[in-house]
């Protein structure tokens, strides 16, 4: 049988006589402790831990005041209540003990009900706390039970929903589908691309309730933070009749330091709601900064559009999880109705604040405060910002003649076990004039690091290689364990773009993640972010050559030529030098497929992965999906999915390198 646990009362008094009134005055309704010294009730009170303190004031050896200030500078003591007992009528003795922290006075001669009562107010209080403590763990301890099972959920949902989404796109390339299967096949795709978006938003709002969510400061490029924000998110445009605004100036600071990634989360989410929510006028980005006492910055940006508005009503739940607001306005638009709540959460993190301004029909303004650290005084000056400015979506070509500034002072390495990947990352950076070298294996890019001849400004690592993969290479470079190993920034370069590998390859010694095909707007804004120093020449003005200008009659059977010269600024000659390692180089990739066993899945899911981004960055979209498809299946150990479709892709890789040696002769003779 359960009997419940009584309060107890610690009863402090010189006088024995004293002690004996107090306890028949509350008679057994509580456990008792009594002492007859201030030293014997410390004692007492440290080992017994009692609900309630009753305490006389005029003591030998130690008075009422010095045992409560004793009691309060220990912690097992500190939060227990005292009432004072005493028989003096000086009012400052009261206003004393009050001062002290004691939680209320009785003054004597007792009274049995005054005693009482205020006893029981006490007790009352104390119990009730303790519920309320009792109930805040047991939210807490269920809240953090949720977050746990939502973040482990989340990752096991992920490798199912992959195969979904990667499936589905590689069955929407067939031209011979039925159009009601078709459909039903896009709305599947759909479906999976949203709920991969929302199963990244659950591990984050996990991560933030669970108290596991930390920034990641470091030093960062602010020009190249915003070209890479406003690459991302002005393809978002596609043929919707909107104009993209940025006002921003050279004197914005050239350098912060705080945790870019989570930055860009914010200014991803309001831009892609913004794009989202508009049909047709203008989306503004504004960025602007100023010194917050010696060490800080103040970040402000705001982003507005001409959209459709939110009510006043929909204002208040705008940041709860899963909201969207105006659900029936919205119906026809994608959301999991995190990313607010996200933006607030990780605003906050950083000492900051997020406000709205909309009205129903007419738009939105969110407006974004953060605070940054500083790093020096230095501004990213007009031309930067002219070119950030000229920044602009054209149909599917965005962001054409970037001007590159002269970086003739850096050197970069570049480690990829493919040879038309490396001339693909050569060509691109050479025209920063800078020193690229070329390693092919993890082992030769650790070598390199460890010689410190030279001292590179970035590394550009692939992930998937033979022996050592990418992770495994960076981490053994971080192991060497010099300033230069453990800070150089190391670039992860993959044709793996899913949900969640940024964040893989930063957790794992990485200072940033670009995806193949790798384009000029992406390589352009690591390497200002990463690379280009303070001290840079100023960038050439881009020019109006012909290479600006995609030729209109280029024609080459199995590429997507616009998509090709879309992705080298349409430089028809730094294409053609891709198209030609591609010639020389992937047949004796294509020879590596041939004689799959159980045993040779990896190795040949490395080989299908290679020729996958070597396709993609040609333009070769049916090979890419093709190579993606058989480089899927290999991962999934299906051996007899591989044997069925390897003799098709082996000639297609090798008709496809025939038209293009065709293509090249022809071009040169």
């Amino acid at each position: 049988m359960n009997v419940e646990k009584k309060n107890s009362l610690l009863i402090v008094d010189d006088v024995p006589s004293n002690l004996r009134t107090l306890i028949y005055i509350l008679q057994d309704g509580y456990t008792f402790y009594t002492a007859k010294s201030g030293a014997s009730a410390i004692e007492i009170a440290e080992k017994f831990l009692p609900d309630l303190i009753l305490l006389d004031i005029m003591m030998p050896d130690m008075n009422g005041f010095e045992v409560l200030a004793r009691l309060q500078a220990m912690e097992k003591t500190r939060d227990i209540p005292v009432i004072f007992i005493t028989g003096l009528s000086d009012s400052g003795d009261e206003d004393k003990g009050l001062e002290l922290g004691a939680a209320d006075y009785i003054r004597k001669p007792l009274v049995d009900t005054v005693v009482r009562h205020r006893v029981r107010n006490q007790i009352q209080i104390v119990n009730l706390r303790r519920e309320l403590e009792a109930a805040v763990e047991a939210a807490q301890a269920a809240n953090r039970a949720k977050s746990d099972f939502l973040a482990n959920m989340s990752h096991e949902i992920r490798t199912p929903m992959n195969a979904i989404v990667g499936l589905t796109d590689l069955l929407l390339e067939e031209d011979s589908l039925p159009a009601g299967v078709s459909d039903s096949l896009q709305k599947i795709n759909t479906a999976g691309v949203t709920l991969m978006g929302l199963i990244n938003d659950v591990l984050d709002i996990s991560k933030i309730e669970s108290g596991k969510f930390t920034l990641i400061p470091a030093r960062y490029d602010v020009s190249g933070f915003l070209s890479e924000i406003i690459n991302i998110n002005i393809v978002r445009i596609k043929d919707k009749p909107i104009t993209f605004r940025l006002d921003v100036d050279g004197s914005l600071f050239s350098e912060l330091y705080g945790d870019d990634l989570r930055l860009k989360q914010i200014l991803n989410n309001l831009l892609s709601n913004a794009f989202k929510y508009t049909r047709e006028g203008v989306v503004t980005l504004s960025v602007g900064c100023s010194r917050e006492g010696e060490n800080d910055v103040r970040l402000s940006v705001s982003v507005s559009d001409t959209g459709i508005g939110m009510r006043q009503e929909d204002l208040d739940k705008l940041y709860e999880n899963y909201n969207q607001a105006d659900t029936r306005a919205n119906r026809h638009i994608e959301g999991t109705g995190l990313g607010l709540s996200i933006t607030k959460s990780l605003t906050e993190l950083m000492g900051g604040n997020i406000s709205v301004e909309s009205e129903y029909g007419k738009g939105t303004t969110f407006h974004v405060e953060v605070i940054q650290g500083f790093t020096g005084d230095g501004r990213i000056g007009a031309e930067k910002a002219e070119a950030l400015r000229a920044l602009r979506y054209d149909g599917k070509k965005a962001a054409r003649g970037l001007a590159r500034p002269d970086l003739s002072y850096a050197a970069v390495l570049v480690v990829d076990d493919f040879p038309t990947n490396l001339d693909v990352a050569r060509g691109m950076l050479r025209k920063y004039k800078m020193r690229v070298d070329c390693a092919s294996s993890g082992q030769e890019a650790i070598d390199r690091i460890k010689s410190g001849d030279p001292i590179y400004d970035a590394v550009f690592m692939d992930h998937m290689m033979p022996g050592m993969d990418g992770i495994e290479a960076t981490q053994a470079i971080r192991a060497l364990g010099t300033e230069y190993a453990v800070t150089v920034p190391v670039i992860a370069l993959t044709a793996n773009a899913l949900a969640g590998n940024e964040q893989m390859f930063l957790d794992n010694g990485f200072q940033a993640f670009l995806s193949k095909p790798v384009n000029v707007p992406k390589i352009d804004a690591v390497v200002r972010q990463w690379i280009m120093r303070d001290s840079a020449p100023p960038a050439e003005p881009a020019s109006d050559s012909p290479a600006e200008a995609a030729p209109a009659a280029l024609h080459i059977p199995g590429l997507n030529t616009e998509m090709g010269l879309d992705l080298y600024e349409n430089d028809i000659e730094m294409y053609a030098d891709i198209i030609l390692s591609f010639v020389e180089n992937i047949p004796a990739e294509a020879d590596k497929l041939r004689g799959v066993t159980e045993q040779s899945l990896s190795g040949y899911a490395i080989d299908a992965h290679t020729i996958k981004g070597s396709a993609a960055s040609i333009g070769a979209e049916r090979l890419a999906e093709q190579a993606k498809k058989m480089e899927f299946m290999a991962k999934a150990g299906d051996l007899t999915g591989v044997l069925a479709g390897n003799d098709e892709f082996i000639r297609e890789t090798g008709a496809l390198v025939a038209v293009l040696a065709e293509w090249l002769n022809g071009r040169h003779g």
